[in-house]
């Protein structure tokens, strides 16, 4: 299994072209949590066991949904996929968003975003459904998407019977890797006469990093910047596509089918459609290398007619989403995500 043993980049110290980017509120629990602790080698197997509480440090108390209970479901070819689903306290039948979580394709399960799954379930009253899609390196990228997609196909068929949804109120959100399935989920769905009433993408990814051999070569201006950035930045960045670009089999016949499956998925840019793709938020992070590229979607969204609601959090890095316990920013942006699920979905 590739693990591309190298420093762990987000375990230094901030560095000196950051610091006055940084809410310095952030700078502080960084320091105080983070900046201290010795480097270690990048290791996959060790990194999927702490990636869900590697942020805890700035995670603050949710709210407790009425219910959550973990099940199994088999998509497209009986392959079975992990979900964990919070029900509100309220009675059903319910709307229901369909979250996924980030972690670069290769991390990441039913605990990343529990915290925030929790406040959508109670603030907007809908029941939550988290995806355990499966991951790079052992199942070849886009095997996420099309786990993603199947999930919420069977979602769509039966779950007015099996979760006590309303099936006509459908949204799909997450953050990062999870902020770019939801964007690619809306094209899935409008082309399958899928109707979503919503997408969330917070920080999400969006151009195809392989293309790239240095931040400098980039077209966009954040990533320059934030070349150094904690938590996420160009080094790791790299790691991650190395994970997603290991994974496509080697074999010519193999990986002719993987690239064919692949298609644009690699890089939203190249969607051949943009238009008809529902209401849209797109959250951005000032101090994100993936910042600009996440606006430029949401620009070109806007081009092609569709409702796009941009928002950019200053002062914040790319996972600030999970320290709200100190960070305005974060509170901020699960509070507005849940509103714009709520005003989408409740029945007005």
């Amino acid at each position: 299994m590739a693990t591309n043993a190298t420093k762990h980049e987000a375990l230094q110290p901030i560095h000196p072209s950051m610091l006055d980017r940084l809410d310095p509120v952030f700078v502080q629990l960084y320091n105080d949590n983070v900046a201290k602790v010795p480097m270690q080698p990048l290791n996959l197997e060790i990194l999927r066991t702490k990636y869900s509480v590697l942020y805890s440090y700035g995670t603050g108390p949710a709210p407790e949904p009425g219910r959550i209970y973990d099940r199994t479901i088999n998509i497209e070819d009986d392959v079975p996929i992990g979900i964990r689903v919070y029900e509100p306290t309220s009675a059903g039948p319910w709307p229901i968003h369909v979250d996924y979580h980030g972690g670069g394709w290769g991390l990441g399960d039913l605990d990343t975003e529990a915290h925030i799954c929790k406040h959508i379930c109670v603030k907007a009253n809908v029941v939550v459904i988290d995806v355990a899609y499966r991951l790079v390196p052992e199942f070849p990228f886009p095997t996420a998407i099309e786990d993603s997609f199947g999930v919420l196909q069977y979602i769509h068929k039966y779950g007015q019977e099996e979760f006590n949804i309303k099936p006509e109120s459908i949204s799909v959100g997450g953050v990062s890797a999870g902020g770019n399935i939801a964007l690619v989920m809306a094209h899935l769905a409008r082309d399958a006469g899928l109707p979503l009433k919503l997408i969330c993408a917070g920080t999400p990814v969006i151009d195809d990093l392989g293309q790239y051999k240095s931040a400098s070569e980039s077209p966009f201006k954040s990533m320059q910047e934030n070349e150094h950035a904690p938590t996420l930045n160009w080094q790791r960045l790299s790691w991650f596509d190395k994970l997603k670009s290991d994974s496509i089999p080697k074999d010519v016949a193999e990986n002719k089918a993987v690239r064919r499956r692949i298609g644009w998925y690699l890089n939203l840019l190249k969607a051949p459609n943009m238009k008809d793709l529902g209401k849209t938020v797109v959250y951005t992070a000032g101090c994100d290398p993936l910042r600009d590229e996440g606006e430029r979607y949401a620009n070109i969204l806007v081009e092609n007619g569709n409702e796009v609601t941009v928002k950019r959090f200053p002062g914040v890095p790319h996972p600030f989403m999970h320290m709200d316990k100190d960070l305005w920013q974060a509170s901020q942006f699960i509070d507005m995500m849940s509103r714009e699920i709520r005003l989408a979905l409740q029945d007005q």
